[in-house]
Formats: structure tokens, sequence, C-alpha cells
């Protein structure tokens, strides 16, 4: 294969050529942004909206404006922004969302939502997934050819990619630390100095952010072992280096979640953390199968066919074995492996959390192509088996790009039309007769309700059952058909049997138009329609 850009170029200014390969994926990167800007900024009108769509972004962005919201005082307002007391998600992720909506506040425009997540989405998602792209590009090509632009393009085109700009999430966030945590590794070059140091730092602040950087310990463990073997450092060295690693790793873990200095933070923190493993390890209410059956489908719709990834995989190796960039292609491998193994066995798949392996192992592709084209170049074997992997991949890169259309055009049109928000004035048209009357509605919090006068709504993310349903009493019930589909599925096990079976006999209830104490006053595609009995009894009979 052809030369590969060195390691040692990355503390070189660059030159003019990688100048304007820098200026050129400056553009794209622009046009990119700006392509966000439409979709990004589409059917957030209200909260209600935000939830229907995507209720990651939902829960917590009350914590996140609260954090900003004005305060009797200085000391107040830095409390409200450090103890923010969502603890899912590391402070670095709320803070940076918050200071990126603070010119908002200052403005008094905190109140427009859609300008609120359009922010959000293009700061915490599109733009750190560009820098982590950008500097995978570096890492593999240095700027220096053509194969740059295709690389960042093809990358960019990724399902998962594409899916993950357009949502505020972590995710980018998380990318693009674990991607600094490799470049800082591979600069450092097993010379264990200040670059070994830097990557602790970025390691322990996306550790802060949602924890990955623990799964860095066998590319640090990988690198401390060639520092050995290639007498880079003596036995001493890589003992103080170790210890370097994980201290200052630690103290930019603390650095990064400051509230962890307060023991009922502290306390909430760790409550947290244990919960959000048990919903990882077993699932939310019912049992999430695991292994690569039950994650494929995910993985294939966001990260392409097996053949690819499995390509993509046996790059990397042979990177390891023949590349002159053996330090890299190893990281990546170190870094990959240990989490693919993770989400296949301990969690089950979300496409969000392959991400930041995904991306560094797909940037190893770039070795398929030569750094300049000739005539001569397909000449012998080893080429044209080079040719049909760049041939599959090209293949793979087209199929991308027509899924990123679709996710393009389903993103910005998602409102329109939108059978939720068509159940929703169905409901108003259905509950006529109590109009004026104060209600209670309860509603399942994929449907869109937003706020409607003289309603007092509730919602829950757990499994209904009667006793939720008696003790609250609602006046109406606005059910999900889709919800009850799948809690009684035949396949479906629930965490707890025993609670599981009383959620499933509400549901079936529901699904047979029985319901106890209410009356079903509408049901279609979408959703179901329930009034209290005594309610219906007395107006709309």
């Amino acid at each position: 294969m052809s030369e590969d850009f060195s390691p040692h170029c990355i503390i070189v200014p660059m030159t003019t050529q990688q100048k304007k390969v820098f200026i050129l994926l400056l553009c794209i990167s622009a046009v990119v942004f700006v392509l966000n800007l439409f979709p990004n900024a589409a059917a957030s009108q209200n909260m209600a909206m935000i939830q229907m769509f995507e209720p990651d972004e939902a829960g917590p962005l009350p914590y996140l404006l609260r954090m900003i919201a004005p305060a009797a005082n200085l000391d107040k307002q830095l409390r409200a922004f450090v103890f923010y007391e969502y603890y899912y998600y590391g402070f670095p992720y709320f803070a940076i969302s918050a200071l990126a909506i603070l010119p908002l506040q200052l403005a008094g425009h905190l109140s427009q939502l859609p300008l609120v997540m359009l922010i959000l989405r293009q700061a915490i998602s599109v733009l750190p997934m560009l820098a982590a792209l950008m500097i995978l590009v570096y890492m593999q090509d240095g700027f220096r050819t053509y194969r740059s632009s295709v690389l960042f393009l093809f990358l960019l085109s990724v399902p998962a990619v594409v899916a993950n700009n357009s949502w505020w999430h972590p995710d980018s966030l998380v990318v693009l630390l674990v991607v600094l945590t490799i470049f800082f590794l591979v600069r450092d070059d097993l010379r264990f100095g200040w670059n070994f140091i830097l990557a602790a730092v970025f390691c322990g602040v996306a550790t802060a952010t949602k924890l990955i950087g623990v799964y860095f310990f066998l590319a640090i463990g990988l690198t401390l072992l060639l520092g050995l073997a290639q007498k880079k450092a003596s036995w001493k060295k890589i003992g103080l280096m170790s210890i370097a690693f994980i201290a200052v790793m630690a103290l930019s873990f603390l650095a990064s979640n400051p509230f962890l200095l307060s023991h009922w933070a502290r306390s909430a923190y760790i409550n947290t953390l244990h919960k959000q493993t048990a919903l990882l390890s077993e699932g939310y209410d019912v049992v999430y199968e695991k292994g690569l059956a039950a994650a494929w489908p995910v993985m294939h719709t966001f990260y392409g066919e097996a053949l690819f990834i499995l390509a993509a995989v046996g790059v990397a190796v042979w990177g390891v074995w023949r590349s002159s960039q053996r330090l890299l292609y190893g990281l990546i491998l170190a870094w990959f492996v240990p989490v693919t193994v993770s989400l296949l066995t301990l969690t089950h798949f979300k496409y969000q959390y392959w991400l930041p392996v995904a991306l560094p192992l797909f940037s190893c592709l770039v070795i398929l192509l030569p750094d300049k084209w000739d005539f001569h170049w397909m000449a012998d074997k080893s080429r044209i088996f080079r040719g049909i992997l760049l041939l599959g991949v090209a293949v793979q890169f087209g199929f991308f790009l027509v899924d990123g259309v679709q996710r393009y055009e389903g993103r910005l049109h998602r409102a329109d039309n939108n059978e939720r928000i068509q159940f929703y004035e169905q409901a108003l048209s259905v509950l006529r007769p109590l109009e004026g009357k104060p209600l209670y509605v309860y509603y399942d919090y994929r449907l869109y309700v937003p706020d409607t006068p003289n309603w007092s709504t509730e919602t829950n993310f757990d499994l209904l059952d009667y006793k939720y349903v008696t003790q609250h009493n609602f006046d109406v019930l606005l059910l999900l058909e889709q919800r009850i589909r799948d809690y009684l599925n035949a396949g479906v096990v629930g965490i707890d049997p025993a609670t599981f079976a009383l959620n499933q006999q509400f549901y079936r209830d529901a699904d047979n138009g029985v319901i106890k104490g209410y009356h079903l006053v509408y049901r279609d595609s979408v959703g179901l329609i329930y009034v209290r009995e005594d309610l219906y009894r007395s107006v709309f009979q």
C-alpha cells in the first residue's frame, strides 16, 4: 500500500498544500453547518413537540434552563450552575450547553424554544462532530492529499453522524474528547511527555462527560508496553507515567464535575449512575436483548453492511502490521475492542454509543486510497485486491449518501402532516363537550400534547398500571397505540415479572376498550382516548 502520513508530521507547521486542504475542509464544514440549520430549527415550536420527537432532549432541558435562570445573587447563580441535578450526563455537557445559550438569556430571548434548540443542536452536536472528524482526517492523512477531502466527506455521510447532528445530546462532545485523547497519544509517539499528560486530561474529561473514557485502559496499556518493548522508556519512567496518567485523569474527572465536591450531590450522582447502569444492562421496565444478533439491525442501519464493517476492521489490522502509522492503528483497535465488546455483552445497543469507536475505525479506510492515481496503480495482485475493497467502500458511500438525503428530508419535514399532531387536533374535537371544564389529563410521552386551556397534564416514562391511574384519578387518558402494541408483544419479558403482569393487564384492557372506570370515546391508528366513566355519563350521554 502507499506511504502513510507520519505521526511526526503532527508537530510541524503546515505546508502550503496542507493549508489549501485545510481551507477546503473548513469550507465543507461551513456548508454542512449551514445545511443543518434548517432541520435543526424545525419542529421545535414548544416543549410538547420537542418531547414527542425526542424525549432525550426534553428531559434535561428544564434543568439546563434553570442553570442560567436569574438568581438573587452571584452565590446562588453559581450554585444553580454547578449543581444542575440531572446527573445522567456530566457537567461538561451541561456547562457548555448552558454557555451556548447564555447570550439568549442575557438578551431576553430564552423563551424562544426553536432558537434555543437550534443553538444547542448546532453548538453541541454539529460543531464538535465537525472538529472531531477534522482531527481524524488530520491524523490519517495530515491534510497532505486529496484523500483528506474524500475521507472527510465519507465520514460526514455515515448515517450515525447525520442522525447525531440533528439532536441535542452529549455524543458529539464525547467523540471529540475521544479523538483528542487518541490524537495526543499519537503525538506523544511513546515519548511519555506532556502530550501523554494531555491525553490523560481529555480522557478524564471524556469520563466525566459520559464515563466512556474508562475504556481507554487497553490503549494506555498498549502504549506503555510498546514504550518498554521499543526501549523508549525505562521501567521506572513507565511506572511513574502510569501513575501520572491515572492521577491526571482522576483530577480532570473531578475538575470537570465540580459538583462532586458536595456530599449530597455526590450521593445523587452515584445513585443516578447505579440507576443508569441497571437500565442499560437490563432495560427500561422490559428486558432488552443483548448481543450481536440484537444489535445488528441498529448497527446495520446506522453503520453499513457487515462486509464493509469487517473490511474496516481488516484495514485497521493491516495498518498495525504494515503501515508507517502502526501506533495510530494499534490505538484505534485497542480502543475499538473493549468498547465494542462491552456494548455487545453488557448493555443494549444504541447507535450513538458506538460513534466514538466506529468513526476512528472507519477513518482507517483512507489507506485504501493511493496518494496519486496512475495507470500502473492496479498492476499487481495486492493492488487489485485493494481496488476491490475500495470499490466496495465506494458502493457503501453511495448507500450512505442516499440514506443521508432521506434522513435530511425526513428531519426537515417531520412536523408536516404529522399523525401525532393530528391526533391532538382530533382529541380536541372529540373532547369538545368537555371544553371549558378543568381536566386532569394523562398522556403517553410520545404523543403531542401542548399547553391547552383548562388542561392540567401529566405523563410518565414508566409503564402504566391500575394503581397509578386510580391514585391520580385522571379525567382523560390519551394512550399511544404503538406503546400498547410494544408491551403486549408475546416476546416481551418484564424485568419484574409480577409488576409487568400488572402492566400488561392494564394495556390488555386498554386494547380491548375496557379500562375499569373509564369509557373509550375514540380510537385510531395513533392512539386511544378514554374519559372517566362518571364524567362521560354526565357530559357525553
